[in-house]
């Protein structure tokens, strides 16, 4: 009874800081960054010109990613999930595209249950606000697990909820719910001995749903370092219950290993060399002064790119006992394994010659992931650390406490020292971001040197709180619930339009990539570190103008659309484009105007059409050739297989309708005279079938680069097509 008393204050004490840090939703606001999208980008800023003529002010610039990639695909996800239909293609961005194989869309996480009880907003933001509650919990009933006290368990749970990792990424709503179920992990892996079936169940639980959360490099790395402690605790049941948990799994994995293998992700990168790939060693600094080389929500953030990617703060207390935790010459077995993870983790995280060798030897996966985001697993073992040091002070007199606050006060100290050498701005930047750690410092000091110690440990979970929470609200931005979103004429406009077809945008400050999705319509552009390496090879080729679909790219996450009079738009059902100024090409007739947003229609193919004949080609380059050269595109299709068919004129009775068109899939009504080529302008991929006349599926065809097509009989016809 006595030890459910202390949990259930203990517990209270940490919703009690979640609560506090996330008070802005009480007064209405959102922890979603979508001052960002309405303040950057129109029609947005069309929307609100009127009350702000400069654009609506937005807090962070860094994190426009959630409004950008995760909102969207999960927004598809879920009104997939509310028509019935398990989410299985996303034809809204990049032409269409896997929505199984995009793991970021957490597609099968079990907290989507959330969307079906409120409204999308409001959903979302309770998804973001159970990771910090929920990682600050399981952390704490792992470290009573531990046999650490209720106040130093306190101390690490918080410390973990709102440490650097976890308020860089907390907006995204996928990579901190991957990492929340680290600790429930650790847990079940030491309790399989105790009640087997039970802690299996939680095991098993525990590990399919940080897979399905959404984000797979950190899934692999929570995966890897659960491995790593099931060795170390010589728990052999462990991997059958892993090889379980893979199988539950294999309905995301699958398609996502085969999107991967499709993308230019996999293939040999040079990025490892660029700067700010590996954490920077001068970056090391921001373990003891978060914004010692600025921030970006202040604007003045003068470090390497970026500053999310380098942040790992525990606060000062949290790195005093973490130090304090290595320097214990008789170590726990708890504290030898952590140790001996922060040190692997470190060495391939910093630019160490081991860090490189995976980019070096060209090694499958490894080579592909930038290592910054070890600073989850970085910043999970120095909170462990940490929390084991707490305890250590808290219940015994040991001196080396003060060996710990030494070597952090003459880190803090060096630092001062250097700052004057940084050049005047960066120097203010430095000088100024240095006073509040330096605060916290003292204050620390102050309490463990002048007050007893039970109600020192007291005033430095409060320190903790305090100290966290600021951080975290100086980056994190709330918005009102109206920006969420927000409905304008030009989307209105869009959404009235007879489906289907695709837009897209003249200019990076209309309509970011992805971002139409939210609203259903379809774009050509797309923002995704996987996607297909065609498409990339066919927008390089509509940007450069010429059938040119070698390498380099450019940035291989955003794809945009550099002209406007490509005639490749044409063949991708580009029907509207979103333009700041006029446009004065041949084929565009403007329908539509809101603020500074024009919209033009282009005269481009239906996304279902017959042609008289094909080309067959045997090459990527061939086809691409084939398609800047040939004069009628809605004539001829270029295949990359032999098909028998006959090159015959079409005459005005034969007609292709489209009868029905959903996301994953189409109905449609043809008459022909002859045997005929169906073009349809979707994205190939191998989980489409076609039926005609509800036989047996048909051969589909690569056609046109990026599409595909199927031979009909001639006569009349009813033909389904659908994406499983």
């Amino acid at each position: 009874m006595k030890r459910i008393r202390a949990d259930s204050i203990a517990v209270f004490l940490i919703v009690l800081v979640v609560a506090i840090f996330f008070w802005p939703v009480v007064q209405g606001k959102l922890p979603v960054p979508t001052d960002a999208l309405v303040g950057l980008y129109h029609p947005w800023r069309d929307l609100y010109a009127k009350g702000y003529p400069r654009g609506v002010p937005y807090k962070n610039f860094l994190i426009t990613d959630p409004v950008r990639q995760q909102i969207p695909w999960r927004k598809i996800a879920i009104d997939s999930w509310k028509e019935g239909k398990i989410p299985s293609w996303n034809p809204f961005n990049f032409s269409g595209m896997s929505l199984a194989g995009n793991i970021q869309a957490g597609v099968f996480y079990p907290f989507n249950i959330l969307f079906f009880i409120l409204n999308f907003p409001r959903a979302w933001t309770l998804l973001i606000m159970l990771q910090p509650l929920l990682a600050g919990i399981f952390l704490y009933f792992y470290l009573r697990s531990n046999h650490l006290s209720p106040l130093a368990s306190v101390f690490g749970g918080v410390t973990w909820a709102f440490s650097g990792f976890m308020i860089a990424w907390l907006t995204w709503g996928t990579i901190l719910h991957v990492v929340l179920w680290l600790p429930l992990i650790l847990m079940s892996i030491d309790k399989l001995n105790n009640s087997r079936l039970l802690w299996s169940a939680i095991l098993v639980f525990s590990l399919v749903c940080q897979f399905f959360a959404g984000h797979a490099q950190v899934s692999l790395y929570v995966f890897l370092l659960s491995g790593f402690y099931a060795f170390w605790r010589r728990s052999n049941f462990f991997w059958i219950l892993l090889l379980l948990s893979i199988l539950l799994t294999s309905i995301q994995w699958i398609p996502f290993v085969r999107s991967l293998l499709e993308s230019s992700r996999i293939g040999v990168s040079d990025s490892w060399q660029i700067s700010g790939w590996f954490l920077p060693w001068q970056h090391l600094a921001q373990f003891f002064a978060p914004d010692f080389f600025g921030n970006p929500a202040t604007l003045n953030y003068w470090g390497e790119w970026n500053y999310g990617e380098f942040i790992g703060y525990i606060s000062v207390v949290g790195i005093i006992f973490a130090i304090f935790a290595l320097l214990i010459p008789k170590k726990s077995e708890s504290v030898k394994f952590w140790s001996i993870t922060l040190g692997i983790t470190l060495l391939f995280l910093l630019p160490t010659p081991l860090a490189k060798l995976p980019y070096i030897l060209k090694i499958p996966v490894f080579s592909s992931l930038q290592p910054t985001r070890l600073m989850a697993i970085v910043d999970f073992a120095l909170v462990m650390l940490a929390a084991f040091g707490f305890e250590q002070w808290q219940s015994k007199r040991d001196k080396r406490i003060w060996y710990a606050v030494t070597v952090v006060g003459v880190i803090l100290s060096i630092l001062w020292v250097v700052t004057p050498l940084l050049g005047s701005t960066n120097a203010d930047i430095a000088r100024r971001n240095l006073i509040l750690p330096s605060g916290v410092f003292g204050l620390t000091v102050l309490s463990m040197a002048v007050v007893s110690r039970s109600w020192a440990a007291v005033i430095l979970l409060l320190i903790v709180s305090v100290d966290l929470i600021r951080f975290g609200w100086k980056f994190t931005p709330f918005t009102p619930e109206a920006y969420f979103f927000p409905q304008t004429a030009i989307i209105e406009f869009l959404q009235k339009q007879p489906k289907p077809f695709r837009v897209m945008s003249t200019d990076p400050k209309i309509v970011p990539p992805n971002t139409l999705a939210f609203y259903g319509i379809e774009s050509v552009e797309g923002y995704d570190p996987i996607y297909s390496s065609r498409y990339e090879e066919f927008m390089a080729a509509l940007n450069r103008q010429r059938p040119d679909i070698s390498a380099p790219f450019g940035f291989n996450r955003i794809i945009t659309t550099a002209t406007d009079s490509s005639r490749l738009l044409s063949l991708m059902n580009t029907q509207f484009v979103l333009s700041p100024s006029d446009i004065k090409s041949a084929g565009f007739e403007k329908v539509f105007q809101e603020g500074q947003t024009r919209i033009y229609k282009n005269a481009s193919l239906v996304r279902a059409y017959f042609v008289e004949g094909v080309r067959v080609v045997h090459t990527k380059q061939e086809t691409i050739e084939a398609l800047f050269t040939m004069d009628s595109p809605d004539k001829l299709a270029i295949v990359e297989k032999q098909i028998l068919l006959d090159t015959i004129p079409m005459n005005q009775d034969e007609r292709v309708d489209l009868v029905r068109y959903d996301p994953d899939g189409m109905e449609i009504v043809t008459i022909s005279s002859h045997v005929r080529f169906l073009v349809i302008g979707n994205m190939y991929d191998p989980g489409w079938f076609v039926t005609i006349d509800g036989n047996p599926p048909v051969p589909i065809y690569r056609a046109n680069y990026l599409f595909f097509g199927v031979v009909v009989p001639s006569g009349e016809h009813h033909i389904w097509v659908q994406y499983r």
